[in-house]
């Protein structure tokens, strides 16, 4: 199924976007559906979107089927820690993945609730 998101819409998602980075404190948020195309960006960025966008769907898929290998239905946490960034992983809806940087002195659990709220918002945006 291919879905069109007009102006209006990608306003909106920008704007819950935007306050989640003022509301959170991570330094960049992107969504990307499962094929790895890039859909909104937003944040502090110095290195290639596009290619971020496509290896963090990958690594979504290899370790959702990792999880099916081992009769999991599903991880409930993806994160990768670093020593200057951190990169979360959360599946929005059944074909969007929400990839957020943010640096290792903030909360992950704080950052995960937030995350929530984006997903609510944006889950119940696509609905519209």
């Amino acid at each position: 199924m291919t879905s069109i998101i007009d102006e209006e819409y990608a306003e909106r998602i920008e704007e819950v976007l935007r306050e989640f980075l003022a509301e959170s404190g991570a330094t960049y948020v992107l969504l990307t559906d499962m094929g790895g195309n890039l859909l909104f960006k937003m944040g502090e960025e110095n290195f290639d979107s596009d290619t971020l966008a496509v290896l963090s769907a990958a690594n979504y898929a290899a370790t959702n089927e990792i999880a099916n290998l081992i009769n999991e239905d599903a991880f409930s946490l993806l994160f990768h820690r670093g020593n200057n960034e951190n990169i979360h992983f959360a599946k929005l809806t059944s074909d969007i993945l929400m990839i957020v940087l943010f640096k290792p002195y903030l909360s992950l659990g704080l950052l995960r609730l937030k995350i929530e709220n984006v997903q609510n918002e944006i889950t119940s945006l696509i609905r519209e």
